[in-house]
C-alpha cells in the first residue's frame, strides 16, 4: 500500500513538474508587447518607405517594458532600419500596448507608436 501512495505522489509531482514547464515556455507580457511593437513598427515602414528591411532584438525591446498603474506596457527601445545594407542605422521608437483584461491570452493592441528622431 504505501508503493501505491508513493507512485500516486511522484506521479503528481510529474505532472506538476511538466505544468511548471509549460508555463515556463510560454511568452511573458514583456514580450509579447515587444513582438506587437515591432509588428506596429513594420506596419509603419511598409506604409512609409515600402519594402524596407529591419531588425529588432526582441528580449532587449522587452527589457525595456514598463508597465504602468492602467497596466499599460510603455517601451521606448531601438530596431535597426536597412538590417544588413551599407546604410544601416539605429532607430529610436515609443511604443505603448494595452491588454484586454477579459481576454489576457489574446494579443495585445498597440494604441501608440512613434518614432523617435
Amino acid at each position: 500500500m504505501r508503493t501505491i501512495a508513493v507512485v500516486r505522489a511522484s506521479g503528481l509531482g510529474l505532472l506538476i513538474g511538466a505544468s511548471l514547464l509549460l508555463a515556463g515556455c510560454s511568452e511573458s507580457k514583456e514580450t509579447r508587447a515587444a513582438k506587437a511593437c515591432i509588428a506596429e513598427m513594420g506596419r509603419k515602414i511598409q506604409q512609409e518607405d515600402g519594402d524596407r528591411p529591419y531588425a529588432a532584438d526582441i528580449p532587449a525591446v522587452a527589457a525595456a517594458a514598463k508597465t504602468d498603474a492602467d497596466g499599460i506596457i510603455d517601451i521606448e527601445s531601438e530596431a535597426t532600419l536597412d538590417a544588413g545594407q551599407p546604410n544601416e542605422t539605429k532607430q529610436k521608437f515609443t511604443c505603448r500596448v494595452q491588454f484586454d483584461q477579459a481576454k489576457p491570452d489574446a494579443d495585445p493592441q498597440v494604441i501608440l507608436f512613434q518614432f523617435n528622431f
